[in-house]
């Protein structure tokens, strides 16, 4: 057993154009061998770019704001607070914040992998979100 706290973990900021945060809660860095887990933070205009996971399953769990899923076919689904979105892998998307104030999400993939990529992002120096900032219950 691991305790996290998610006030100690670092934010990863993304690159221009596609500018977003991320969190990851868990992970192989935390002893996880089958999936991990993070937060998405995406501010006001902000989206992914269109992606695809080959060999991971994706869950993402909505907690605050308003979205968008696109997928490569054109199809899109609206997101907004206690949405579930289950995305195969292998199949490509895009998540776009729709709304005008944050849009924040926990994403699970299993197996891991992609949570690496993140990890490669730069760290936001200073900026240390707690359960409140990401939930508002």
């Amino acid at each position: 057993m691991k305790k996290i706290t998610i006030g100690e973990l670092s934010l990863y900021r993304a690159a221009a154009p596609n500018v977003r945060d991320n969190l990851i809660l868990v992970d192989s860095q935390d002893g996880a061998k089958n999936l991990s887990v993070g937060v998405g933070v995406y501010n006001k205009g902000q989206a992914s770019e269109f992606h695809t996971h080959h060999n991971e399953e994706e869950v993402m769990i909505y907690f605050k704001g308003e979205g968008l899923m696109r997928m490569e076919d054109g199809t899109e689904v609206t997101l907004k607070r206690g949405d579930i979105t289950f995305v195969p892998a292998n199949e490509p998307h895009k998540l776009i914040n729709t709304g005008d104030g944050e849009f924040i999400f926990m994403f699970v993939y299993s197996p891991m992998g992609p949570e690496k990529n993140i990890r490669k992002w730069d760290t936001v120096d200073g900026v240390h979100l707690t359960l409140d900032d990401l939930v508002n219950l």
